[in-house]
């Protein structure tokens, strides 16, 4: 039988046991999705300058099949949020043509302004969640498009930010998250950010990219990533395959959900189960943080359900040392 958190994913964050409220957000475990953004895009949508250059000679030839290899999730930001998805992967391009900003994985996605706003509702409207928002890469971007993105996320999102200047990521919890509003996290890893006090770095948070495309290989690459955590940082855990060209021309006629993701979680959701989260240090079994995966939807949402669900075990520990010490 299910814990309560999972029984209601759109406000797990809000309840949590009373004592799992002061565990900073870097020693929970939280849901995430991989390129969160790639849900509307469409098959005839533009190439990307993220695309390798084979990409655009395809495109022409065969852009259905671009796009079953390019979309990594089918709900929309506002079903992610409300299916506990508490970390999103952005991926940012500026099109000159348009003088506008969007989203990317391969082909175009839509614009940014109206998800930004998105989020900001959601915050408003749920008090006690939290958000980790990683801008992790940006393209076509000159000095003066950074300026620009950052003015933007502060615009829609700064009153609701945990800024960097002068503040420590273990002292972020869902409980002062809570009391002070400031309810999301930005990483924006370019070095621009840098200085720049609602922004955290690639150093604060680290995403290391297993690049895999077998999963015995994707696993032991979490297992020594987890490994060399640091216990003052957050973390992610990349649960997912990335197809090569070479991998992908043979399985043309498949997509990224069949031949990836479903292997993912046939194979790796055991092995996401047997982790836990919390406080650690040096010389203890390193915990996990952020969990992100492709088509989280997958078998009713059980990927999240399984990594909100992690956080129980910090409360049943906790429950236990009492009982032994009582």
């Amino acid at each position: 039988m299910r814990g309560k958190l999972s029984e209601n994913l759109e406000f797990w964050v809000t309840n949590l046991p009373d004592p799992l409220k002061d565990t900073p957000v870097i020693n929970l475990a939280i849901p995430g999705t991989h390129d969160s953004m790639t849900y509307d895009m469409r098959a005839l949508s533009p190439v990307a300058p993220d695309a390798e250059a084979c990409v655009h000679w395809l495109h022409k030839v065969i852009p259905c099949v671009i796009k079953r290899w390019a979309v990594t999730q089918k709900l929309s930001l506002h079903e992610q949020l409300l299916n506990g998805i508490r970390y999103l992967d952005f991926r940012i391009s500026f099109r000159r043509q348009e003088q506008r900003y969007y989203f990317v994985h391969g082909l175009y996605c839509e614009e940014i302004v109206d998800p930004l706003q998105e989020i900001r509702d959601f915050l408003d409207s749920h008090p006690g969640e939290v958000i980790v928002l990683d801008i992790q890469h940006t393209y076509q971007f000159e000095e003066k498009n950074h300026v620009e993105l950052m003015a933007m996320l502060t615009d829609v999102l700064g009153q609701r930010v945990w800024p960097r200047d002068g503040r420590l990521l273990r002292h972020w919890t869902p409980r002062v998250a809570e009391q002070t509003g400031q309810q999301v996290v930005i990483i924006y890893r370019n070095a621009q950010a840098h200085g720049v006090s609602n922004f955290w770095t690639s150093d604060d948070w680290p995403t290391p990219w297993p690049n895999e495309t077998n999963v015995g290989r994707l696993q032991k690459s979490l297992e020594r990533g987890l490994a060399s955590r640091s216990p003052h940082k957050g973390y992610v855990t990349q649960c997912v395959l990335t197809p090569n060209i070479s991998y992908t021309v043979p399985r043309f006629l498949s997509s990224l959900q069949r031949t990836c993701a479903r292997k993912v979680f046939r194979k790796l959701l055991s092995w996401i189960a047997a982790q836990r989260p919390g406080v650690w240090r040096p010389g203890d079994a390193p915990t996990v943080n952020v969990v992100l995966a492709d088509f989280v939807e997958i078998q009713d949402s059980e990927f999240c359900k399984i990594v909100v669900d992690l956080n129980l075990k910090m409360h049943t520990a906790k429950i236990i040392t009492m009982e032994s010490s009582a």
